[in-house]
């Protein structure tokens, strides 16, 4: 990839070449295949949730107090 300015404008050459860069990365992730086997989990792989105090513990509980007023915010404007 190139670097420009942001002020500047790309030539048609450079827009171009800049797209066909762009489609050659998205394509290598499009059509990847994962094996069955790593696809699901057992439910004895999947962990309990967590609990009120395991989630203070591991956050801290000022986090936790910040994350419900921001929510409570967001709710009421």
């Amino acid at each position: 990839m190139f670097k420009k300015p942001e002020n500047n404008r790309m030539t048609v050459e450079e827009a171009e070449r800049y797209g066909r860069e762009i489609n050659a990365r998205s394509a290598q992730y499009e059509n990847v295949e994962i094996p069955k086997e790593e696809i699901a989990m057992s439910f004895d792989e999947i962990p309990p949730p967590l609990s009120e105090e395991e989630i203070k513990k591991r956050v801290g509980e000022q986090n936790v107090k910040n994350v419900e007023s921001d929510i409570m915010n967001s709710i009421n404007s």
